[in-house]
């Protein structure tokens, strides 16, 4: 609340220019009518109460407080409000105003004739020159008040904040800045900026006048920590009624870079908790698979996870990170086949203001930062090109990162987990993978099995996906036609859980009934089955699994014509040979129908 005792030096100042501008005795109460101030006889009872400090006696103060009107007093002994008991004869009392409340009281004293008549002939331009005193009074609170809000606001936000002056010396900081820099606040006030940041360009932008927002800065402290900061400066300017103005100091705003990171991975990041028990399956394989990722999500040790598309790479790694010391840090997912190379790099490591032409000016934080003291999940890894597999070989070696421009060396606390759904030993035959960085990645292997090898899970997983799509797309189907059961346990599932999903929210869709029915069920898989039922020739056979082969190899080395020629490689057939095959077996990229 604010009080004229937060002010007490200003308000003796003020008691003492009024009684040496108009010859009489000042004393200065607050609202709860305690004496702040006053001059003469009122200088030995500062800190006494008035009215015996009771706001509802009735006399002239507690009259004042509660009306908020000016009174003069022309003859004390008669004035039915005063209670006189020092001989006074006359006053005039004026209310200090602090919005729509009372303040305090201005009283004007008079204790002899010759005052008495000073103070009565004078009267109307005695109150224009106390409220004037008292509107002083009034701005100098709400001035003390908002620097007592602001200083609050200051020693409770997240940054730090240093003020210096034009010399560079520190003449204020907050509790974050001593924390972020690791010197008590006695010691950094009065102490020049560059001696505590040696090199800061602070000192610049106060002599050209020119801020600057969110620049990364770096420094190495006398006592010889290491600090990272994100700072933004701004200059502060003197009067503004001088005709050149002149920069009187600046105000530095910085923040860790730990926690920059992490404001950027929760504002772009929107992962959720996931556990071992969204991985669905009572299967032996998929539980050995489990009970082995539990096992090593311990330890720091990175981890390459192989198998098909869609078998669930990306949930058993981010089941990984939720399931390690490293859980409370960010989980930090990417596609390495889904980003152009020429952007990958960028997008790993980051790149340093000015590094290319179109950069953004402040530079970019890599992924590796944002997942400093978490996991980085690379899925995909074997798209990375042979350039930046030297580069990710250097981090999994050195635990640290250049960016794209600079020449500062980042360290970086990370888990990689990699995964891939390409044979990584056959492409470091073919020289596309590096064999250096295979041994870097596969210290732990972990290999999913596909729906093929795990049927007794399909019928769990069918119903986990139908209550999801129920949920989604609002119906309420209770489950599957007996055929219709029957057809998709026994498809071979080529795109595994994914196509699965694929599969049923395409079902949960056209389904008009309580149940799925097999027309309900896409086409591709319909094809399938028909072809698998009326079955007679050897021909018809041959060519059934011989589809299932072409699809397996498809999955794992993708469908680009690079990739077929890879598989036409594999399977010791020209690429003519494969083309055609894919025709007349009606091969489709899983999701196309």
């Amino acid at each position: 609340m604010p009080h004229l005792l937060e002010i007490q030096a200003t308000t003796q100042e003020i008691a003492e220019a009024i009684t040496a501008a108009v010859g009489i005795e000042v004393e200065i109460i607050d609202d709860q009518l305690s004496i702040v101030a006053g001059t003469g006889r009122y200088t030995g009872k500062i800190g006494q109460k008035e009215e015996d400090g009771d706001i509802q006696s009735g006399y002239i103060y507690s009259h004042v407080l509660q009306t908020g009107s000016e009174y003069v007093v022309e003859d004390a002994k008669n004035d039915p409000f005063y209670h006189a008991c020092e001989d006074e004869l006359a006053e005039v009392c004026c209310p200090i105003r602090l919005g729509q409340r009372i303040i305090g009281i201005i009283g004007l004293i008079a204790f002899t004739e010759e005052q008495r008549m000073a103070l009565l002939q004078n009267k109307r331009n005695l109150l224009v020159f106390t409220n004037r005193m008292a509107d002083l009074l009034s701005s100098k609170v709400s001035e003390t008040q908002m620097a007592n809000e602001l200083k609050i606001i200051i020693e409770t936000i997240r940054d730090g904040i240093i003020a210096v002056d034009k010399s560079g010396v520190i003449t204020a900081c907050n509790k974050t800045a001593e924390t972020l820099i690791g010197i008590r606040r006695e010691d950094l006030i009065g102490s020049k900026l560059t001696a505590i940041w040696p090199g800061s360009p602070v000192m610049e932008a106060i002599s050209s006048g020119a801020g600057y927002k969110d620049r990364e800065e770096m420094y190495k402290l006398t006592s010889g920590k290491a600090v990272h900061f994100f700072t933004t400066v701004s200059p502060v300017f003197g009067s503004q009624l001088e005709t050149k103005r002149r920069t009187a100091g600046a105000v530095i705003s910085f923040r860790d870079i730990a926690d920059v990171r992490k404001l950027v991975y929760d504002m772009t990041e929107q992962n959720e908790h996931s556990s071992f028990r969204e991985i669905l399956g009572t299967s032996s394989s998929i539980q050995e698979v489990k009970a082995y990722a539990e096992k090593v999500a311990h330890s720091s040790s990175t981890i390459l996870i192989t198998g098909e598309s869609g078998t669930g790479k990306g949930l058993l790694a981010k089941a990984i990170h939720y399931a390690s010391p490293r859980q409370n840090g960010p989980f930090i997912t990417i596609n390495c086949g889904a980003i152009p190379d020429t952007l990958l790099e960028t997008e790993l490591f980051g790149y340093e203001s000015g590094a290319f032409t179109g950069a953004n000016k402040s530079g970019k934080v890599g992924k590796f930062e944002l997942a400093h003291e978490g996991t980085i999940f690379l899925d995909e890894v074997g798209d990375m090109p042979l350039h930046l597999q030297v580069k990710l070989l250097h981090v999994l070696q050195h635990r640290e990162i250049e960016r794209v421009g600079g020449t500062r060396v980042l360290p970086v606390d990370v888990r990689v987990i990699a995964a891939t759904n390409k044979n990584l030993e056959q492409m470091m035959l073919d020289g596309e993978f590096r064999e250096d960085l295979y041994f870097r990645l596969n210290v732990i292997p972990i290999q999913l099995p596909s729906l093929r090898e795990r049927k007794e899970d399909i019928g769990l997983l069918l119903h986990a996906a139908l209550e999801k799509y129920n949920r989604l797309i609002g119906k309420n189907i209770t489950g599957f036609a007996p055929e219709t059961t029957d057809l998709l346990v026994s498809y071979h599932w080529p795109g595994n859980i994914r196509e699965l999903e694929n599969a049923v929210e395409y079902a949960v869709n056209l389904e008009t009934g309580t149940v799925i029915t097999k027309q309900s069920i896409p086409a591709r898989i319909l094809r399938v089955h028909h072809a698998d039922t009326t079955l007679q020739t050897l021909k018809e056979q041959l060519d059934v699994h011989e589809k299932q082969i072409i699809e397996r190899y498809l999955n794992e080395y993708g469908y680009s014509v690079e990739s077929k020629q890879k598989v036409a490689h594999r399977l010791g057939i020209s690429e003519s040979t494969l083309y055609r095959r894919i025709r007349e077996l009606h091969i489709r990229k899983p999701g196309q129908s």
